[in-house]
């Protein structure tokens, strides 16, 4: 409130209906100035995990030999991602060094400890290496989420983060028996609330449509954005009045700054009408329920997950391509293989020759989230330059199960200053600190993340 005839309280606020309220910038009449408006017309930020299972081919996922950080050649195997290469980051060197301890299978303890930088718990679960149960901690997309939310919670979307996967079957379940998975193995895990809590990922397309598009129309107009846009716009409207109540007992200085601070809020509004995030959000049809091959599900559920993105309904995705059994059949184009990918690893007998087909077709599908992500115009830019895309996976060397130098990823993030278009070299360091600079990038002041004794060496450098 107005507390003299020239002096305004440094916390007024003008109110309209609904509760609206609007600061008011430094006058002469206050104290001190109210923090500026400008950088809420920024496009936010986004995080994605993208998961493939069973390691990689380490000298095939290397750039060739001879490059340095900044100019290298991408291998065959990684053709793939040449159209994106200034948008990469290849993390060369890091260690899962978690997987040192805790019960279970090499498999489920590099699931576990992805994302949460900690040990499988010991539970019911037989993995024929110790009886499991879940990581020991909540995975850093979490936390990331929670941390999206806390910076702007007037703006937070419907989801604080979903969960897409293109898994074949769960523990024995069709995909058909819901949307969910009823995760009963950490192999199947790598996203947790907390301790103990796993988030399993939804499995059916047609159910995943549902749980996230269902209640918003289809097209262009009326989405999750649109509707958050006009709950926001008319503010000043609402306050005009008092505006110019206040007005009137200011000095010309002040006036002046008052007339600045209005002309924001209508840059503003003007933001809210044009878009700085959703600005291709057209929200898809509903896919058919019926059960489909991998590869289509895979990109019907990359659309899904890039559309929730456009329309703001969640700044925090994960795209599973299966579990770290990765059972499905593989007897499709371009593999045309007659075992699944576990057997190629060492369930039935190892060979490189078909899993270099493998994994550059796992490429093509990392290739593919990025060609979605950078189509979306935002602000300046595409979506991509605003998203953070981790890719990962659970083990380093299919034949032995060594996770160490992990074939770690990041793509895009360039509004979150991530230096892209690199081979950044990092051997022997634990990837803890990866988890800590990802913290970091989205406004963290952490120094560590995971169990304790593999998060002594804080962030990860070169990342930004």
């Amino acid at each position: 409130m107005i507390t003299s005839k020239n002096r305004l309280n440094r916390r007024t606020l003008l109110r309209g209906a609904g509760h609206v309220a609007i600061g008011l910038p430094f006058l002469e009449a206050m104290l001190r100035p109210l923090r500026s408006h400008a950088a809420e017309t920024q496009a936010p930020l986004r995080f994605v995990v993208f998961y493939s299972p069973g390691g990689t081919l380490l000298d095939k996922w290397r750039p060739l030999s001879g490059g340095t950080e900044t100019q290298f050649t991408l291998s065959d195997m990684m053709a793939p991602l040449v159209p994106y290469q200034k948008d990469l980051l290849f993390i060369d060197g890091l260690n899962l060094s978690v997987t040192e301890i805790g019960v279970g299978h090499p498999h489920s303890r590099g699931m576990a400890g992805l994302l949460t930088g900690s040990e499988l718990l010991p539970g019911n679960f037989v993995t024929g290496m110790g009886n499991a149960g879940f990581a020991n901690g909540p995975s850093v997309d979490q936390v990331i989420a929670e941390k999206l939310r806390a910076q702007n919670p007037m703006a937070a979307t419907k989801f604080k983060s979903l969960e897409f996967s293109t898994a074949w079957a769960i523990s024995g379940r069709s995909v058909m028996d819901g949307a969910v998975a009823e995760t009963s193995n950490a192999a199947d895990q790598i996203n947790y609330a907390a301790a103990n809590k796993p988030l399993p990922p939804m499995i059916r397309p047609k159910d995943a449509w549902e749980r996230v598009f269902k209640d918003l129309p289809t097209g262009m107009a009326d989405t999750a954005v649109d509707l958050e846009r006009k709950k926001q716009k008319s503010i000043l409207d609402a306050v005009v009045a008092q505006y110019k109540t206040v007005s009137v007992q200011l000095s010309a200085a002040d006036k002046a700054k008052l007339e600045e601070h209005a002309q924001l809020i209508r840059d503003l509004e003007l933001s809210l009408s044009t878009g700085t995030s959703g600005e291709s959000c057209a929200v898809p049809a509903a896919p058919a329920a019926v059960e489909i091959d991998v590869p289509t599900k895979g990109k019907l559920m990359t659309d899904l997950l890039v559309t929730s993105l456009a329309c703001n309904l969640t700044r925090v995705a994960t795209m599973q391509w299966a579990d770290s059994e990765s059972k499905f059949p593989l007897n499709f184009e371009p593999l045309n293989l007659s075992d699944h990918h576990h057997g190629y690893q060492h369930d039935s007998v190892y060979d490189p020759n078909a899993l270099f087909k493998i994994y550059r077709w796992f490429g093509s599908n990392f290739a593919y989230l990025l060609e979605k992500l950078k189509s979306v115009p935002e602000g300046d830019g595409t979506l991509l330059d605003n998203t953070v895309v981790l890719w990962v996976t659970e083990i380093q060397e299919p034949p032995t199960h060594a996770q160490t130098n992990m074939p770690f990823m990041i793509a895009g993030g360039k509004n979150a200053n991530i230096r892209t278009g690199r081979w950044l070299k990092v051997p022997g360091q634990s990837h803890n600190s990866l988890l800590v600079s990802l913290l970091n990038v989205f406004g963290g002041t952490e120094t560590a993340f995971g169990h304790k004794d593999f998060s002594k060496n804080g962030a990860l450098a070169g990342l930004t």
